[in-house]
């Protein structure tokens, strides 16, 4: 698959790249400030991110529900107005492809923006210990290529809080040794190249490990995580087969809740090693979070439950 979206006309094949190009600079020319420019150049390049992981190829391809498909995948991990802010972005650029005759019609101008909630708690819930036990336990004993595959996402997604779309994106060349430990180079949503990282914990080396044994068996080189189905093995495990592969995981482990998603593991990372003495500041790390503020609401959570200051109150007889 190639990696642009392709727009085919009687003057050739004309990437996405060169449509954003021409796209900001029709939105500076009526106006839009730099701020403006720069969230719109965010928000496409996710959405790109998110098209590419899709299997989706083509502008004129890409239909309303992809829009919709794309705006729940995007509600289950950013707060509503990020959400409203990548849409907008879309809405932004389709309406251009439409203007400029690239398109017919713009699939995301009757998608509805995402309602924002005033409670102050994370929208997904995070698994218990026995619940992610249970959920790693559905493979660990499974010794088949899928069975080694899954363990290791599962793996870094409960022990290194990755992301789907970091899953997605995570090429083999990524996963190195420095200073004696195993990390992956992680490309962070809405990054063009993998620029952070995170550490495997050495007990779980042995599960990368095994995957990767039997991974270079599929081909030498290329992503991390690959699909293992008759029609496209060896390519990048899509987003939706993540999906999916949880979704199965959870199913088998007896994992229930609606709010029990796959981004509900990164939750569980994230407020485990709170639990278990991280400071913000690792946790910000490891996490990977830009806004030092959502470290802080899961560090919140975690202390208002597990140290309430209603345990403390007492009416003593005078």
């Amino acid at each position: 698959m190639d990696k642009n979206l392709i727009k085919q006309d009687q003057g050739g094949a004309l990437a996405v790249p060169d449509l954003i190009a021409e796209w900001l600079q029709y939105e500076a020319s009526r106006g839009s400030s730099q701020a403006t420019l720069t969230a719109y150049k965010k928000s496409i390049e996710v959405f790109r991110d998110w098209v590419l992981a899709n299997g989706l190829g083509d502008p004129r391809i890409i239909k309303p529900s992809d829009i919709r498909r794309y705006k729940k995948d995007l509600a289950d991990q950013y707060a509503p107005q990020t959400v409203n802010l990548r849409l907008t972005g879309a809405r932004s650029f389709f309406r251009f492809l439409v203007n400029t005759d690239r398109i017919l019609a713009n699939p995301a101008a009757d998608v509805q923006g995402a309602k924002r909630s005033k409670s102050k708690r994370h929208k997904r819930e995070e698994l218990t210990s026995e619940e992610v036990r249970a959920v790693i336990a559905t493979c660990r004993d499974d010794q088949t290529p899928q069975g080694k595959r899954d363990l290791a996402l599962l793996t870094l997604m409960t022990y290194c809080a990755l992301r789907s779309i970091e899953i997605n994106r995570a090429n083999l060349a990524n996963l190195k040794t420095e200073q004696d430990r195993m990390i992956l180079e992680v490309q962070g949503k809405g990054y063009q190249e993998a620029d952070e990282i995170v550490i495997i914990p050495r007990e779980q080396e042995q599960v990368i490990h095994a995957w990767i044994a039997c991974r270079k068996e599929i081909s030498p080189d290329g992503p991390l995580f690959v699909s293992l189905s008759n029609r496209t093995r060896g390519e990048r495990v899509s987003l939706r087969a993540i999906r999916d592969m949880v979704k199965t995981r959870y199913a088998l482990a007896g994992v229930v809740g609606d709010k029990k998603t796959t981004h509900s593991l990164r939750h569980s990372a994230i407020t485990n090693a709170i639990r278990n003495g991280a400071t913000p500041l690792q946790v910000q790390a490891m996490a990977r979070h830009a806004d030092f503020n959502t470290t802080l609401g899961y560090v919140h959570t975690v202390s208002r439950l597990d140290s309430p200051a209603e345990d403390l109150i007492r009416y003593m007889r005078i």
